[in-house]
């Protein structure tokens, strides 16, 4: 399966690519639409796109009363927005923290069906899209990464 991938060397914690999720999903530029999260580890200027991993197994899917988790054809997680009551269950149970609990209902990437806006408009390519088995990469394991390869003492 397709998925996205990070590479937080990268990243310049910029957030333009929530801006552009948010845009693409509800017209507006408001982290609070998006799909993506920016984590920031401002003490050491670290930062990290985090969006859902489309786990084989879905906890949030699985958790949601209403099943307003669904997967698509090609086996994308996505919100049936119709279905869908609000109630914060998905962004509580999600391994990832990658659920986006926004306004009134969750902002979950669903990779903009097959076309991920993220990815075209990033401007230091820290994202792609391609084919992988499970990308399991938490921001926290990324930065202790990137301390310890740029010799930053935590």
């Amino acid at each position: 399966m397709k998925r996205l991938l990070v590479n937080a060397a990268e990243c310049a914690g910029c957030r333009y690519c929530e801006m552009v999720c948010s845009f693409q999903k509800e017209g507006r530029f408001s982290p609070s639409y998006s799909g993506v999260t920016v984590i920031k580890e401002d003490r050491y200027g670290l930062d990290y796109p985090l969006f859902c991993r489309q786990c084989d197994s879905c906890p949030p899917a699985d958790a949601c009363p209403e099943g307003a988790l669904e997967r698509d054809g090609n086996g994308v997680v996505t919100l049936n927005e119709e279905k869908c009551i609000g109630c914060g269950i998905c962004a509580k149970v999600c391994t990832y923290g990658a659920v986006n609990m926004g306004v009134s209902k969750p902002a979950i990437c669903d990779l903009c069906g097959g076309e991920p806006a993220c990815v075209e408009r990033c401007p230091t390519k820290t994202l792609s899209y391609v084919e992988s088995d499970v990308y399991m990469e938490r921001p926290e394991e990324a930065f202790i990464e990137l301390r310890r390869r740029w010799g930053i003492d935590a």
